[in-house]
């Protein structure tokens, strides 16, 4: 997780095996990566100045690999550049997004949550400007809106310290502009990295890491810790445009508990209509209680809830105890019921050292772990042209080679992990395990 201390730009990377042709777009990661080296008795590693990694991938070939810190005023500063255009008031929070970085509506926008506004890039990483969202984005952002595939709008979950006790939602639509806001009044202020959507509703993770004044006056990097006593619980807000629309929310106290990732979640409607939501999320026993630095508070594991709405009643059960994280679907069944998830598994020695394959059906898991020296990042799928079986497609992750210090990244037949990837591309630098990343083919640029 080191950060690297240049930008690079090469060309003609050599590939091992042969990539599908139908791929042809970008492969962007974003992650922490400070512009100056900070110090390490107070860094938390969630904090640092945001890089993108993009690989191009077209006609069988990697034309190219890029890394650009993403720009704000600071490191423009620290790099000696003109500051990008930002909209915003001077007052405004704007720091580096280091989170996510998403194609919508043409524009490619690094992400990051906690109040500050996306960054939005070009297909060449460059930074372009803070963005407002063509002037719609009320204040804050996050770091994972949530694309419904049927509508295209992207539905978010909002925080910002300043506003108390409140999150936002939003929705924001296929042109780009925020055509629905919603303020939700919680007990406390929580730290919210996630939301997931079903076809009727966004679920808002009222958990126990809250923003804590005391740190926050006393200079913490990240003013947020685990409060023991207050209720976790998660609420199900109807979305505008699904088929039970209202203003009530429907809240299910859950056991205490920390969610960074949802893999999915998708409705289950019975013959007299009456619904169950269902949730399958990577679930932390605790987030930021002893340790502060970073998620290191007992192993997470993938765990099911089941909302009933008729009874009031929320059930759980672990449907891989296998330490894991970022876990991923494919993109088109957001929301839906699907069948085959991805995840990134933890264990011997590093952070992430396994992919995993979840069959949600039968309960079988395949699992890669190539050996103790390459540790694996979040895997995304990108379905095969002309797809018709769910996993019918490709997983790409990056893969850190710890003897060489360089990354790789592989592509798998997603329907057979195990199996030696389709394609290897050779990186000529290494690329700092972390966050997260997205598949973005040529058309999401147009």
């Amino acid at each position: 997780m080191a950060p690297v201390d240049r930008e690079l730009t090469e060309f003609d990377l050599k590939v091992t095996g042969q990539l599908p042709p139908e791929l042809d777009g970008v492969y962007v990661r974003n992650g922490p990566n400070p512009v100056t080296p900070p110090d390490p008795e107070k860094y938390h590693w969630f904090t640092g100045t945001g890089m993108v990694h993009g690989l191009r991938l077209g006609g069988g070939k990697a034309q190219w690999y890029r890394n650009r810190w993403v720009r704000s005023a600071d490191v423009a500063k620290v790099l000696g550049e003109d500051a990008p255009p930002n909209p915003w008031p001077d007052d405004h929070m704007s720091f580096s997004a280091n989170t996510n970085i998403v194609a919508h509506a043409g524009q490619l926008l690094a992400c990051v949550e906690a109040g500050a506004p996306p960054v939005e890039m070009d297909s060449e990483l460059n930074t372009l400007v803070i963005s407002n969202l063509n002037g719609t984005l009320p204040y804050a952002f996050s770091a994972h809106p949530k694309r419904d595939p049927l509508s295209g709008e992207l539905h978010v979950m909002t925080y910002w310290w300043g506003w108390g006790n409140q999150v936002q939602y939003l929705v924001v639509g296929t042109d780009g502009k925020v055509r629905r806001t919603r303020d939700i009044e919680l007990p406390g202020g929580p730290m919210i990295h996630d939301i997931a959507i079903t076809e009727r509703y966004a679920l808002v993770f009222d958990l126990p890491v809250l923003f804590d004044i005391d740190a926050a006056m006393g200079g913490a990097s990240l003013p947020y810790r685990w409060f023991a006593d207050y209720d976790a619980r998660v609420g199900l807000v109807p979305r505008d445009d699904g088929p039970c629309a209202s203003d009530d929310i429907t809240w299910f106290s859950i056991d205490p508990c920390y969610i960074f990732h949802p893999m999915n979640a998708y409705d289950e409607v019975d013959a007299d209509g009456n619904v169950r939501v269902v949730l399958d999320a990577v679930r932390h026993p605790k987030m930021f209680d002893r340790e502060r630095r970073g998620p290191n508070e007992g192993a997470p594991r993938l765990d099911r809830w089941e909302f009933d709405l008729t009874s009031g009643m929320a059930t759980q059960r672990t449907l891989d105890d296998h330490p894991q994280e970022f876990p991923r679907v494919r993109e088109d069944l957001v929301g839906r019921p699907y069948q085959f998830g991805y995840s990134a598994g933890l264990g011997s020695g590093i952070a992430q050292d396994t992919l995993c394959r979840i069959d949600m059906h039968s309960g079988a898991v395949t699992r890669r772990t190539d050996n103790d020296e390459m540790g694996y990042g979040e895997p995304v799928f990108i379905p095969r042209e002309n797809s018709t079986a769910e996993d019918d497609g490709y997983v790409m992750a990056l893969r850190h080679n710890r003897s060489t210090n360089l990354s790789d990244l592989c592509v798998f037949d997603a329907a057979q992990i195990a199996d030696n990837p389709v394609a290897v591309v050779h990186l000529p630098a290494r690329v700092p395990n972390g966050f997260h990343g997205n598949w973005v083919s040529i058309e999401e640029f147009s």
